[in-house]
Protein backbone atom coordinates (compact mmCIF):
# COMPACT_ATOMS: atom_id res chain seq x y z
CA UNK A 1 0.00 0.00 0.00
CA UNK A 2 1.24 3.60 -0.55
CA UNK A 3 -0.04 5.70 1.93
CA UNK A 4 0.68 8.51 -0.33
CA UNK A 5 -1.91 7.80 -3.04
CA UNK A 6 -3.98 6.35 0.00
CA UNK A 7 -4.46 9.98 1.18
CA UNK A 8 -4.48 12.00 -2.04
CA UNK A 9 -7.58 9.54 -2.41
CA UNK A 10 -9.27 10.01 0.42
CA UNK A 11 -8.91 13.68 0.14
CA UNK A 12 -10.24 13.60 -3.18
CA UNK A 13 -13.37 11.76 -2.04
CA UNK A 14 -14.72 12.68 1.47
CA UNK A 15 -16.91 15.42 0.18
CA UNK A 16 -18.83 13.36 -1.87
CA UNK A 17 -18.91 10.60 1.14
CA UNK A 18 -19.82 13.83 3.64
CA UNK A 19 -22.88 14.11 1.15
CA UNK A 20 -23.71 10.43 1.38
CA UNK A 21 -23.65 10.47 5.06
CA UNK A 22 -25.73 12.87 5.34
CA UNK A 23 -28.12 12.07 2.91
CA UNK A 24 -28.58 9.20 4.69
CA UNK A 25 -28.58 10.64 8.46
CA UNK A 26 -31.68 12.93 7.11
CA UNK A 27 -33.30 10.14 5.44
CA UNK A 28 -33.12 7.54 8.39
CA UNK A 29 -34.37 11.30 10.86
CA UNK A 30 -37.79 11.28 8.53
CA UNK A 31 -38.66 7.74 8.42
CA UNK A 32 -37.56 7.28 12.50
CA UNK A 33 -39.99 10.24 13.20
CA UNK A 34 -42.92 8.83 10.97
CA UNK A 35 -42.23 5.28 12.69
CA UNK A 36 -44.70 5.86 15.71
CA UNK A 37 -47.27 7.29 13.62
CA UNK A 38 -46.74 4.40 11.15
CA UNK A 39 -46.41 2.03 14.18
CA UNK A 40 -50.11 2.73 15.29
CA UNK A 41 -51.81 3.30 11.67
CA UNK A 42 -50.83 -0.46 10.57
CA UNK A 43 -51.81 -1.97 14.14
CA UNK A 44 -55.33 -0.68 13.43
CA UNK A 45 -55.06 -2.41 9.79
CA UNK A 46 -53.70 -5.75 10.86
CA UNK A 47 -55.96 -7.39 8.37
CA UNK A 48 -55.13 -5.14 5.52
CA UNK A 49 -51.60 -6.33 6.01
CA UNK A 50 -52.21 -9.90 5.61
CA UNK A 51 -53.72 -9.58 2.55
CA UNK A 52 -50.99 -7.55 1.20
CA UNK A 53 -48.96 -8.71 -1.86
CA UNK A 54 -46.44 -11.28 -0.99
CA UNK A 55 -43.95 -10.56 -4.06
CA UNK A 56 -44.28 -6.55 -3.38
CA UNK A 57 -43.02 -7.19 0.04
CA UNK A 58 -40.07 -9.78 -0.98
CA UNK A 59 -38.95 -7.42 -3.66
CA UNK A 60 -38.32 -4.92 -0.11
CA UNK A 61 -36.66 -7.37 1.93
CA UNK A 62 -39.54 -9.10 3.91
CA UNK A 63 -42.28 -11.52 3.84
CA UNK A 64 -44.47 -9.75 6.34
CA UNK A 65 -45.72 -6.25 7.81
CA UNK A 66 -44.76 -6.67 11.43
CA UNK A 67 -46.04 -3.07 12.45
CA UNK A 68 -44.83 -3.48 16.19
CA UNK A 69 -41.37 -4.39 15.03
CA UNK A 70 -38.98 -1.18 14.35
CA UNK A 71 -36.86 -4.13 12.63
CA UNK A 72 -38.75 -5.01 10.06
CA UNK A 73 -40.19 -1.06 9.20
CA UNK A 74 -36.17 -0.24 8.59
CA UNK A 75 -36.05 -3.44 6.23
CA UNK A 76 -38.52 -2.34 4.46
CA UNK A 77 -37.64 1.55 4.11
CA UNK A 78 -34.12 1.31 4.53
CA UNK A 79 -31.78 -1.43 4.44
CA UNK A 80 -33.91 -4.10 2.51
CA UNK A 81 -33.98 -1.81 -0.82
CA UNK A 82 -32.98 2.02 -0.49
CA UNK A 83 -29.67 1.81 1.32
CA UNK A 84 -28.74 -1.19 -0.90
CA UNK A 85 -29.39 1.73 -4.35
CA UNK A 86 -27.26 4.14 -2.05
CA UNK A 87 -24.58 2.03 -1.48
CA UNK A 88 -24.38 0.98 -5.06
CA UNK A 89 -24.70 4.40 -6.28
CA UNK A 90 -21.48 5.50 -4.19
CA UNK A 91 -19.40 2.13 -4.93
CA UNK A 92 -19.95 2.42 -8.76
CA UNK A 93 -18.83 6.03 -8.92
CA UNK A 94 -16.13 5.75 -6.48
CA UNK A 95 -15.07 2.68 -8.57
CA UNK A 96 -15.65 4.18 -12.13
CA UNK A 97 -12.97 6.98 -11.43
CA UNK A 98 -10.69 4.47 -9.82
CA UNK A 99 -9.41 3.31 -13.72
CA UNK A 100 -11.13 4.24 -16.23
CA UNK A 101 -11.58 7.65 -14.89
CA UNK A 102 -8.40 8.30 -14.09
CA UNK A 103 -7.19 6.86 -17.85
CA UNK A 104 -10.08 9.17 -19.15
CA UNK A 105 -8.87 12.50 -17.29
CA UNK A 106 -4.88 11.74 -18.07
CA UNK A 107 -4.22 11.39 -14.66
CA UNK A 108 -3.06 7.60 -14.21
CA UNK A 109 -0.10 8.29 -16.56
CA UNK A 110 1.09 10.75 -13.65
CA UNK A 111 0.24 8.82 -11.02
CA UNK A 112 2.37 5.55 -12.80
CA UNK A 113 5.55 7.95 -13.87
CA UNK A 114 5.86 8.19 -10.08
CA UNK A 115 7.94 5.14 -8.30
CA UNK A 116 4.85 2.89 -7.20
CA UNK A 117 3.41 -0.28 -8.58
CA UNK A 118 0.29 -0.82 -10.73
CA UNK A 119 -0.92 -3.06 -7.72
CA UNK A 120 0.05 -0.84 -4.72
CA UNK A 121 -1.97 1.78 -6.69
CA UNK A 122 -5.26 -0.23 -6.88
CA UNK A 123 -4.76 -1.63 -2.89
CA UNK A 124 -4.13 1.95 -1.93
CA UNK A 125 -7.40 3.42 -3.55
CA UNK A 126 -9.14 0.21 -2.64
CA UNK A 127 -8.22 0.93 1.33
CA UNK A 128 -10.10 4.65 0.50
CA UNK A 129 -13.32 2.77 -1.20
CA UNK A 130 -13.26 0.16 1.79
CA UNK A 131 -12.96 3.14 4.65
CA UNK A 132 -15.80 5.12 2.61
CA UNK A 133 -17.99 2.03 2.68
CA UNK A 134 -17.25 1.42 5.79
CA UNK A 135 -18.08 4.72 7.18
CA UNK A 136 -21.54 5.20 5.10
CA UNK A 137 -22.72 1.61 7.00
CA UNK A 138 -21.84 2.47 10.85
CA UNK A 139 -23.60 5.99 9.90
CA UNK A 140 -26.65 3.92 9.17
CA UNK A 141 -26.34 1.36 12.00
CA UNK A 142 -25.38 4.51 14.23
CA UNK A 143 -28.16 6.84 12.62
CA UNK A 144 -31.30 3.96 13.36
CA UNK A 145 -30.11 3.30 16.70
CA UNK A 146 -30.33 6.98 17.51
CA UNK A 147 -33.02 7.92 16.07
CA UNK A 148 -34.98 5.01 16.62
CA UNK A 149 -34.43 5.77 20.33
CA UNK A 150 -34.92 9.11 19.92
CA UNK A 151 -38.69 8.27 19.15
CA UNK A 152 -39.33 5.86 21.40
CA UNK A 153 -38.86 2.42 18.96
CA UNK A 154 -37.80 -1.09 20.11
CA UNK A 155 -33.91 -0.81 18.81
CA UNK A 156 -32.20 -4.29 18.48
CA UNK A 157 -28.69 -2.89 19.20
CA UNK A 158 -27.18 -6.14 18.88
CA UNK A 159 -28.89 -6.33 15.43
CA UNK A 160 -27.67 -3.46 14.58
CA UNK A 161 -24.19 -4.51 15.44
CA UNK A 162 -24.63 -7.65 13.85
CA UNK A 163 -25.74 -5.53 10.55
CA UNK A 164 -21.99 -3.78 10.36
CA UNK A 165 -20.48 -6.40 8.95
CA UNK A 166 -22.68 -7.59 6.51
CA UNK A 167 -23.38 -4.29 5.00
CA UNK A 168 -19.86 -3.64 4.58
CA UNK A 169 -19.30 -6.77 2.99
CA UNK A 170 -22.38 -6.57 0.33
CA UNK A 171 -20.52 -2.97 -0.31
CA UNK A 172 -17.19 -4.57 -0.91
CA UNK A 173 -18.80 -7.32 -3.20
CA UNK A 174 -20.67 -4.70 -4.92
CA UNK A 175 -17.10 -3.10 -5.50
CA UNK A 176 -15.18 -6.10 -6.86
CA UNK A 177 -16.85 -6.44 -9.96
CA UNK A 178 -17.38 -2.84 -10.59
CA UNK A 179 -13.76 -2.25 -10.44
CA UNK A 180 -12.96 -4.92 -12.45
CA UNK A 181 -15.38 -3.38 -15.34
CA UNK A 182 -13.78 -0.17 -14.98
CA UNK A 183 -10.08 -2.32 -15.55
CA UNK A 184 -11.42 -3.88 -18.14
CA UNK A 185 -13.63 -0.62 -20.31
CA UNK A 186 -12.21 2.08 -20.74
CA UNK A 187 -14.80 5.06 -20.72
CA UNK A 188 -15.79 5.00 -17.58
CA UNK A 189 -19.72 5.67 -18.64
CA UNK A 190 -19.80 2.13 -19.65
CA UNK A 191 -17.80 0.97 -16.73
CA UNK A 192 -20.76 2.65 -14.39
CA UNK A 193 -22.99 0.99 -16.52
CA UNK A 194 -21.82 -2.15 -16.62
CA UNK A 195 -21.50 -2.30 -13.03
CA UNK A 196 -25.09 -1.00 -12.72
CA UNK A 197 -26.20 -3.79 -15.11
CA UNK A 198 -25.07 -6.93 -13.53
CA UNK A 199 -26.02 -4.89 -9.72
CA UNK A 200 -29.93 -5.00 -11.22
CA UNK A 201 -29.62 -8.63 -12.43
CA UNK A 202 -28.38 -10.10 -8.92
CA UNK A 203 -31.51 -8.02 -7.56
CA UNK A 204 -34.30 -9.00 -9.57
CA UNK A 205 -32.30 -12.59 -9.88
CA UNK A 206 -33.04 -13.07 -6.54
CA UNK A 207 -36.51 -11.48 -6.07
CA UNK A 208 -37.67 -14.23 -8.74
CA UNK A 209 -35.83 -16.78 -7.01
CA UNK A 210 -39.04 -16.90 -4.50
CA UNK A 211 -40.80 -18.21 -7.14
CA UNK A 212 -39.04 -20.56 -8.90
CA UNK A 213 -36.43 -23.43 -8.01
CA UNK A 214 -34.36 -23.11 -10.43
CA UNK A 215 -33.53 -19.49 -10.40
CA UNK A 216 -33.01 -20.18 -7.05
CA UNK A 217 -30.03 -22.67 -7.53
CA UNK A 218 -29.12 -19.71 -9.72
CA UNK A 219 -28.98 -17.16 -7.24
CA UNK A 220 -26.55 -18.71 -5.04
CA UNK A 221 -24.51 -17.09 -7.56
CA UNK A 222 -25.56 -13.50 -6.63
CA UNK A 223 -24.54 -11.53 -4.35
CA UNK A 224 -27.99 -10.49 -3.18
CA UNK A 225 -28.58 -14.55 -2.41
CA UNK A 226 -26.36 -13.86 1.03
CA UNK A 227 -27.78 -10.09 2.34
CA UNK A 228 -30.64 -10.63 4.42
CA UNK A 229 -30.18 -7.95 6.52
CA UNK A 230 -33.86 -8.46 8.53
CA UNK A 231 -32.87 -12.05 9.88
CA UNK A 232 -29.67 -10.46 11.21
CA UNK A 233 -31.33 -7.49 12.66
CA UNK A 234 -33.75 -10.03 14.26
CA UNK A 235 -31.04 -12.21 15.63
CA UNK A 236 -28.62 -10.12 16.49
CA UNK A 237 -26.10 -12.76 15.05
CA UNK A 238 -23.29 -11.86 12.23
CA UNK A 239 -23.57 -13.86 9.38
CA UNK A 240 -20.18 -15.84 8.89
CA UNK A 241 -21.05 -17.69 6.25
CA UNK A 242 -22.84 -14.79 4.15
CA UNK A 243 -20.01 -12.73 5.18
CA UNK A 244 -17.38 -15.06 3.74
CA UNK A 245 -18.97 -15.62 0.74
CA UNK A 246 -19.80 -11.85 0.26
CA UNK A 247 -15.66 -11.62 0.80
CA UNK A 248 -14.98 -14.55 -2.03
CA UNK A 249 -17.18 -11.86 -4.62
CA UNK A 250 -14.69 -9.21 -3.22
CA UNK A 251 -11.62 -10.83 -3.32
CA UNK A 252 -12.40 -12.12 -7.00
CA UNK A 253 -13.34 -9.46 -8.52
CA UNK A 254 -10.25 -6.84 -7.28
CA UNK A 255 -7.86 -10.06 -8.06
CA UNK A 256 -9.05 -9.88 -11.69
CA UNK A 257 -8.98 -6.03 -11.62
CA UNK A 258 -5.60 -6.38 -10.52
CA UNK A 259 -4.46 -8.74 -13.02
CA UNK A 260 -6.30 -6.84 -15.99
CA UNK A 261 -4.70 -3.50 -15.38
CA UNK A 262 -1.23 -5.11 -14.31
CA UNK A 263 -1.66 -5.63 -18.19
CA UNK A 264 -3.17 -2.81 -19.07
CA UNK A 265 -1.63 -0.27 -22.06
CA UNK A 266 -2.31 2.76 -20.63
CA UNK A 267 -2.44 5.54 -23.32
Amino acid sequence: MNLTVLRKNLSDRWGGTLVYALGIMGYILMITAVYPTFKKTMAAKSQLLKNYPKGLLQFFGVRNIDAASFNNYMTIELVGFIWVIIMAAFVIAWTRAMISGEIRDGTMELLLAQPVERWKVLVSEGAGLLAGIAALTVVTAVGAIAFGSAFSAKVSYAGFAAYLPLGICLGLAIAGYSLLFSALLDDPRRAAMAATGLTLFFYVLHFVSQYSSVVAKIDWFGVFHWYNPLSVLDSGNVPVKSILILLAFAAVGFGAAIAVFQRKDIK
